[in-house]
């Protein structure tokens, strides 16, 4: 993995939470699909973490990033996932049956990213699931992600050194 790698999975993952119908339509049930991506990116749904300074309507906002929390050994590293999903206290009971929005999309989310490939080598995982109240009149939770990646990338055009001892 290199840290280009972080750049395209952001860019990977804001084109799937924006093209999941049912994430959409609980962000904002007013924005069709069509239109989904110039209404929510970077407006809603954020590749960083991001609180809003102030806040005219209540809202629902989805951020996401990624860090490197720990490097496992020379081969392999353990990239960590964040998605903060945070509404307000209005929009928080679901019009239709009730429940709570930001655990339908914590649900969501996790069904959409939970044992994907598309993270990372092998599975992303589920590490935790934490309560995030970011300002005043939000709610929200935290949902962190594990998988595991390559550390390094082998670049057989770089030079070996002769004294090294032949195996």
């Amino acid at each position: 993995m290199q840290l280009q790698d972080f750049f395209d999975y952001k860019n990977k993952l804001m084109e799937d939470i924006l093209t999941n119908d049912k994430i959409v339509h609980l962000i904002n049930d007013k924005v069709s699909m069509k239109d989904a991506y110039d209404r929510l990116a970077y407006k809603q749904v954020f590749p960083y973490e991001y609180v809003p300074e102030t806040v005219q309507d209540g809202m629902t906002i989805i951020c996401y990033d990624a860090d490197v929390q720990r490097v496992q050994n020379k081969t392999f590293l353990i990239p960590t996932l964040f998605i903060w999903v945070f509404t307000h206290k209005s929009l928080l009971r679901l019009p239709e049956g009730g429940g709570v929005r930001t655990d339908k999309l914590c649900a969501e989310l996790s069904a959409m990213l939970n044992g994907s490939r598309k993270y990372s080598l092998g599975e992303l995982n589920l590490y935790s699931v934490k309560r995030f109240a970011p300002m005043t009149d939000f709610n929200g939770k935290v949902l962190t992600f594990t998988g595991k990646e390559f550390n390094r990338q082998y670049d057989g055009t770089r030079y070996t050194p002769d004294n090294r001892k032949e195996l």
